[in-house]
């Protein structure tokens, strides 16, 4: 019977070793995490990667999940937290409707197409430019529950949304995307890598965490 327990223990510490359970946030997990877990798994064919999108800060505690990456100051108790990138905020829309975007820098001025996204990040970047006020309500259009839905919309052509030009950096250089004003924003937060700080010597979490900060540090990522 000991030996069946053990037997059945080892089994269980293998398949935690080879398997990598990653919690995200739906924007970052689906435009910038998903494209590039290619390349992790290409350097590590050893790691079975699951990956879970949620917008609400998953426990790691618990040993469900291995590391997340969350957006925030950074100061989780218990947790280790490795900076990844800021977060900014920028007006982004289809190549085809920059010429109808004039005057967006005035948050009163008239536009031919409606805004989309956070009204609070609008405000953040408008009072950035010099304004004490962000745009009135009725200048938005329709609302959606995640930046990366915003986007999609944008990129249809259908507004012009407020989000990242770091996680939309690929469509921005593919042309799917137009910065449409030099300025970004920030609310002060930053994306982390975060795991329990026992478990930062687990040899998963080290592989995918030096990958990651090499996948940020690359120019053409």
């Amino acid at each position: 019977a000991f030996t069946t327990l053990r037997a059945g223990f080892t089994r269980a510490i293998e398949a935690d070793q080879t398997r990598l359970h990653i919690t995200a946030l739906p924007t970052l997990g689906t435009s910038w995490l998903a494209p590039r877990l290619g390349r992790f798994r290409a350097h590590h064919p050893e790691l079975r990667v699951e990956l879970d999108l949620s917008p609400d800060a998953r426990d790691l505690a618990g040993g469900g999940y291995d590391i997340a990456i969350r957006n925030g100051h950074g100061n989780w108790p218990g947790l280790r937290a490795i900076p990844l990138f800021p977060s900014v905020f920028t007006p982004l829309c289809a190549p085809g409707l920059v010429e109808a975007v004039h005057g967006l820098g005035d948050p009163g001025s008239p536009l031919r197409v409606p805004l989309l996204g956070r009204p609070d990040w609008w405000e953040i970047w408008y009072h950035d430019i010099g304004h004490a006020s962000g745009p009135a309500p009725d200048r938005f259009g329709t609302t959606f529950s995640a930046e990366y839905l915003d986007i999609a919309a944008a990129i249809a052509g259908h507004g012009i949304a407020i989000g990242s030009p770091i996680l939309f950096a690929a469509d921005i250089a593919a042309g799917r995307l137009a910065r449409v004003h030099p300025h970004a924003a920030t609310d002060g937060r930053a994306f982390w890598l975060v795991y329990p700080a026992t478990r930062q010597l687990s040899a998963k979490i080290i592989a995918f965490r030096d990958w990651i900060t090499a996948e940020i540090s690359t120019p053409t990522s």
